[in-house]
């Protein structure tokens, strides 16, 4: 593998303040070199198993100029009597018409009241005058504030997330170069042979400050290559362990923002490339709208600063010609979490040891070469055809962590892998536990569609008890059918239905099989390794059924733990 390809594949360079690992190592493996190795790895048989636009001020009218409520008013009457001038103050014909009869007194009468009349009006008139004057003085005294207060923020010492809106070339499992935009953390260039389209994980504190980690809660103990170590033996259920509660941190992977309850979210986007484009937080927002930049054009930022809604998983991406930008790169997910209690969904909600974030994305090469040719994708005439189908920016045995570059292995471990050591899992109590400290709940599985495809994610070995959809809570009883006929409630699933644009939330046991006898059981003595893969047709034929290609990962449940148990005596 060339150094560009290398630099591509290593998904942890460019964190500041330390919080990634050293950089990936170089491996001259071709591209059949990997597709032999994953072979090899038994993958042959994984595929046999089968905006709103800011407010502006409106111009006030031009005032009149002040009239002379003596002179002026006094020629007005005299020369609609003289005359019968219809366009004097009103007055004009039956003044004229006295004239003719003689009736002088009755005309000088009516001339003074046609005068006073006249002078209230001009008075009037200079009232609403000197009124529009002082509220178009008063809307440009408060558009000058906004603008204000809008330098004060951008150049307040409050933190900002600079998000870059690039394009570059990503490799594809099979080595290919695919033309991606994406959201990144520093300007990078077309050509560039280390685009960066991806935010590496950020945390905003509740406490205002914002930080570079990979790991949340920041500061816990970091799962070794991704697997929480148990705390302790469960002399009830022997085989199985204990585990610790509300102790090991969760890995993030690239494109994921991590915001905590309370804390203000502050994005200053770059746009970088020749159209406009846009980054919305859909569903972020007051009553549940999109928290969005607005269109922003080619060279400008745009700065967009909310408070964080409540836990959840929420998509940003950038919706112009949906779904053709967000299909290129433009995506990624904001975790919200309560920090109280951050190793719940939300207080009071399902307890887990530790979360996976899975970011499911489909990639349409055709859709990407006419782009970078300066092109406009139509979609409703240009059908999308996916050829790679990614878990976290991964494909195939990139996913699974079956190459030879270790870097990416570990990474994959980390942020993909799930694993665990086995435990006596009871689903009516996820944080029921024996003893202080520890706990037999499972894992949750954050599962995030940001592609085009409806996937049907299939686990071997556990089911998993689906709990959340698009961040609204299932009930255990009481559920509902949605459009689609799909029923809404918890319920145990070995097969997850994941449409575009959806977020399901599940937790995954890591349980003794129920098919494993005794005798196999307690013989073991290494990993049990369980596929995941999609069942969706369009994943598996991709490149007319190169299944590396499609949207494939694997779960461990760890072989008996031999080390000691950290914090055994807490």
């Amino acid at each position: 593998m060339d150094e560009r390809s290398a630099n591509l594949n290593n998904p942890n360079d460019n964190l500041d303040e330390g919080t990634m690992g050293d950089e990936a190592t170089d491996a001259a493996v071709s591209r059949w070199g990997f597709v032999k190795y994953g072979a090899i790895a038994g993958l042959g048989a994984l595929a046999l198993a089968g905006g709103q636009q800011p407010a502006h001020a409106q111009p006030a009218a031009t005032p009149e100029p002040e009239a002379d409520t003596g002179t002026e008013a006094k020629d007005a009457a005299g020369t609609a009597t003289e005359t019968g001038d219809p366009s004097g103050t009103g007055a004009g014909t039956g003044t004229a018409t006295d004239s003719e009869s003689g009736s002088g007194t009755d005309a000088g009468t009516e001339t003074e009241v046609d005068t006073e009349t006249e002078t209230e009006t001009e008075a009037e008139t200079e009232t609403e005058a000197e009124t529009e004057t002082e509220t178009e003085t008063e809307a440009e005294s408060e558009s000058e504030s906004e603008t204000d207060s809008k330098a004060a923020r951008e150049s307040s010492d409050e933190p900002v997330l600079d998000v870059y809106i690039n394009e570059g070339y990503l490799k594809m499992v099979d080595d290919s170069l695919v033309y991606h935009r994406g959201f990144g953390d520093r300007p990078t260039e077309k050509n560039d042979a280390d685009p960066s389209l991806a935010i590496k994980p950020r945390v905003f504190l509740k406490d205002g400050d914002l930080v570079a980690s990979r790991v949340y809660p920041v500061g816990a103990p970091e799962p070794p290559h991704g697997t929480p170590e148990p705390k302790g033996p469960d002399s009830r259920n022997p085989g199985q362990y204990l585990i610790h509660r509300a102790y090991w941190g969760s890995f993030m992977p690239e494109r994921v923002i991590v915001a905590e309850k309370g804390s203000t979210i502050r994005l200053r986007v770059h746009n970088r490339l020749a159209k406009e484009h846009e980054l919305a937080i859909h569903g972020a927002g007051d009553d549940g709208e999109d928290a969005t930049t607005g269109k922003i054009a080619p060279g400008e930022n745009v700065l967009l600063e909310l408070d964080a809604p409540d836990p959840g998983v929420y998509i940003y991406s950038d919706p112009g010609n949906q779904p053709v930008e967000r299909t290129l790169g433009l995506y990624g997910a904001l975790v919200v979490m309560d920090s109280s209690d951050p190793w719940c969904i939300a207080p009071g909600l399902a307890e887990f040891e530790r979360q996976w974030v899975w970011l499911a994305h489909a990639v349409d090469p055709v859709w990407a070469n006419i782009e970078a040719k300066g092109g406009t994708v139509n979609p409703a005439t240009q059908r999308a055809v996916p050829r790679y189908f990614t878990l976290n920016g991964r494909s195939g045995y990139e996913s699974m962590g079956m190459t030879r570059d270790e870097e990416l292995n570990r990474a994959s471990d980390e942020e993909t892998t799930i694993s665990g050591y086995p435990r006596q899992f009871e689903v009516r109590e996820f944080g029921e536990g024996s003893e202080a400290g520890s706990l037999r709940g499972g894992q949750l599985v954050r599962m995030v569609n940001c592609g085009i495809v409806f996937h049907q994610m299939h686990f071997h070995g556990n089911h998993l008890w689906t709990v959340r959809c698009d961040n609204e809570d299932w009930k255990r009883s009481e559920g509902y059918v949605d459009e689609d006929g799909y029923l809404c409630f918890q319920q145990w699933e070995d097969v997850i239905r994941l449409k575009g644009m959806e977020v399901k939330e599940s937790i995954i046991p890591i349980k003794r099989p129920p098919d494993a006898i005794d005798q196999v059981w307690n013989a073991r003595n290494s990993d049990w390794g369980y596929p995941m893969h999609c069942h969706s047709e369009s994943s598996q034929t991709a490149a007319g059924g190169m299944y590396p290609g499609g949207l494939t990962a694997h779960w461990i449940i760890k072989a008996p733990f031999k080390g000691p148990y950290k914090g055994a005596g807490s």
